[in-house]
């Protein structure tokens, strides 16, 4: 009896194992789409993104957070006259109480639009590796480029190193199901 349940382990651990380290080994798509996300939750972030996005030009600029943070990120920008005036190439997402979520939010409106290219995560020092931990699952598992840009801010709390390994996890069984772990509906505090 153990030899049958022994032969299903060992016949099945190369695609799981296959399955989980894909979104490191995915090559990338060919698709050409530049697009630049920031998490608006600390505004000054946002100073980053608008630099880095207009010196690409034709990329898409992507503010991420609640509606509480964007209202914030908008008064911030406005009153330091950096909103651009043409804003076709800005959207705002606002799905997603925490990284995992805005990321698989990101993830599932990139899908939607484009065949692929690179996205660039600006944050902060602090929330950067496990901003690209999450986003090389959750992105680059669909064939995305993935690199990140520091954003000055005042906002540089130490990451805990279990917060990534957690988010990692989440993020696959967001791969595997659809579900992040997070609450449904999302209710942001």
């Amino acid at each position: 009896m153990r030899r049958p349940i022994l032969l299903c382990l060992l016949l099945g651990l190369p695609p799981a194992l296959g399955w989980l380290a894909w979104p490191w080994l995915a090559p990338p798509k060919p698709g050409e789409q530049e697009v630049v996300t920031v998490f608006v939750e600390d505004p000054w972030r946002s100073n980053t993104a608008l630099n880095v996005w207009q010196a690409r030009p034709g990329s898409l600029l992507i503010f991420q957070g609640r509606d509480s943070s964007q209202v914030v990120n908008d008064y911030h920008l406005s009153h330091r006259h950096l909103l651009p005036p043409d804003s076709t190439r800005l959207l705002r997402l606002k799905p997603g109480c925490d990284t995992v979520e805005q990321l698989t939010a990101l993830t599932r409106l990139l899908e939607r639009f484009s065949d692929g290219g690179r996205v660039t995560l600006v944050t902060s020092q602090a929330h950067l590796p496990r901003s690209l931990a999450i986003a090389r699952i959750t992105l680059a598992s669909r064939g995305w480029r993935v690199d990140g840009q520091i954003a000055p801010t005042g906002d540089n709390r130490p990451e805990a190193p279990w917060r990534t390994l957690r988010d990692q996890v989440r993020s696959q069984l967001w791969r595997a199901t659809g579900w992040s772990g997070g609450p449904v509906p999302a209710t942001c505090p």
